[in-house]
């Protein structure tokens, strides 16, 4: 069985060949999308904005999630599908259903849950298991959670391959700054280049598309889902320039801009490395 580190090594490595691929050989295509369900979080991670700026409550209606669904399902989307943004997921009692409309509308996409792991309760862990979700993240803040050590146990071999699980300090050696609002110091991540937006749709709970996972305050809206296709939001001419722009290493936007260390702006918190546990 691959240790979770060792699966996250590779991903980052993936992640590496990622750059020069978008910028020279793959097409102009999304192959990522997070459609956040349920803005609320029960955390307030040293790590992350929600811990000194919250967002409003607000639950995606299943209408617009199911929408957005059936225009990726048009758009024969087989990437993959993240129930999540900044929310805790697992929050979202619906969760299994939604997660079942996209196994239904979407066999060939991959479903990947993203979670803080305390709400990751052997029931609720088979319930999404059942549902169709093909991989968990899991991410301790503090080691792993009372709900995760009463969960293991409860999966076969094969289901445990299916959760990566990892504390932030070991297991994220370089993090985000998330545009400039956490600073990490001795710890931050540069980049020459950036394919986020390139790579992946950002969809908030409101159904608004953000410019990428680390845009917390919505600084950059493409679009709104409310009322406006996806495909046309992915299509409009400025979106375009700004994927093919960062690809080049052409940082325009000052988000962009202290999200790869170029300039610094006032950040809402500053955490100095912690020993691991």
């Amino acid at each position: 069985m691959v240790s979770a580190s060792a699966a996250f090594a590779l991903l980052d490595r993936v992640k590496d060949l990622e750059l020069p691929l978008r910028r020279y050989l793959l097409p102009d295509r999304f192959h990522r999308i997070e459609v956040e369900t349920d803005s609320r979080c029960n955390r307030s991670c040293y790590y992350c904005p929600v811990a000194v700026d919250r967002r409003p409550a607000h639950k995606m209606s299943v209408e617009l999630f199911t929408d957005i669904v059936d225009q990726l399902a048009e758009m024969k989307f087989r990437g993959r599908f993240s129930p999540h943004f900044y929310g805790e997921p697992l929050l979202d009692r619906r969760l299994p259903d939604l997660v079942g409309i996209v196994r239904t509308k979407l066999p060939k996409a991959q479903v990947v849950v993203y979670s803080n792991g305390d709400l990751l309760s052997p029931e609720k862990a088979r319930a999404l298991l059942d549902a169709g979700v093909g991989l968990f993240i899991v991410t301790f803040e503090e080691g792993p959670t009372q709900a995760w050590k009463q969960t293991e146990p409860t999966l076969s071999p094969a289901e445990r391959r299916r959760f990566l699980v990892r504390g932030f300090e070991e297991g994220v050696k370089r993090p985000f700054n998330r545009g400039g609002l956490i600073r990490f110091p001795g710890r931050e991540k540069h980049q020459s280049a950036c394919f986020a937006p390139a790579s992946a749709v950002v969809v908030d709970a409101w159904g608004k598309l953000r410019l990428c996972p680390n845009d917390y305050h919505g600084e950059v809206e493409w679009g709104d889902l409310n009322r406006e296709r996806l495909a046309d939001v992915w299509d409009k001419a400025e979106f375009r320039a700004l994927r093919r722009a960062l690809l080049r290493g052409e940082f325009h936007k000052p988000i962009c801009r202290a999200c790869v260390g170029l300039e610094e702006r006032p950040a809402l918190a500053t955490n100095p490395p912690r020993a691991a546990p």
